[in-house]
């Protein structure tokens, strides 16, 4: 499996990172072959968590020059399944130049896809909006609900409104125990060798999240 797996969003907060950690673990679970992108070069702390455990790569996309550099990452892992966590502040290059990926997925047969993770909060779903209507050949949007932020029926700005219909499916994302997570974040683990300094309970919790994790995003790399 080797599909190009991008992680959108549009702005800080809503999980990116705490997703793209998932799907990685996830991928190691079904023994895919994952590397990892990270564009946000100025607080890169899934990298860090990650990079001596999985093959991880920094590159920012704030211009052309860094898609160009991304698709070189690509086209030099054929077989890896690629997770690009984008940075806050990517939505506006992503329309401007992620053209430059569509021709480096379309020329390697790859397929491109993208995950949008949501709060409950308005200008998440305009900037989803602002991304589908460029149309960039991408295979597969999913939105993805952060649970975190609530429960799926606290989404009423995105169930009710038409950008659901818009997009291949909807993942509902669970939430990881507070006190697992800020562990894990103060400490920037991932969560495939996080469990060693945990409670009895704390391992529990964690163990349930991955499980309930991986059950989520295998839409997207399945």
């Amino acid at each position: 499996m080797n599909k190009i797996i991008v992680i959108g969003g549009g702005k800080g907060g809503v999980g990116k990172s705490t997703v793209s950690l998932a799907l990685l673990d996830a991928l190691l679970q079904a023994e895919h072959i994952p590397v990892y992108v990270e564009t946000d070069d100025s607080n890169p702390d899934v990298y860090k968590a990650v990079n001596e455990l999985v093959t991880s790569e920094l590159c920012n996309i704030d211009d052309e020059s860094g898609w160009v550099k991304l698709g070189g990452i690509i086209e030099a892992h054929p077989k890896a399944c690629i997770v690009v966590n984008t940075a806050a502040r990517s939505t506006d290059s992503i329309v401007e130049h992620g053209s430059i990926l569509t021709d480096v997925a379309t020329e390697l047969s790859r397929d491109m896809v993208m995950v949008w993770p949501l709060n409950r909060q308005r200008d998440g779903l305009e900037l989803l909006k602002n991304f589908l209507d460029a149309e960039q050949g991408y295979a597969a949007t999913y939105a993805l609900l952060n649970t975190y932020f609530g429960k799926e029926d606290k989404f009423v700005r995105y169930s009710s409104g038409k950008l659901k219909s818009r997009v291949t499916d909807t993942i509902v994302f669970p939430e990881l125990n507070d006190l697992v997570a800020d562990r894990i974040n103060d400490n920037r683990l991932a969560l495939w060798n996080a469990e060693v300094g945990l409670t009895i309970a704390e391992r529990s919790a964690l163990r349930k999240y991955r499980d309930a994790a991986r059950v989520a995003l295998e839409p997207i790399y399945g």
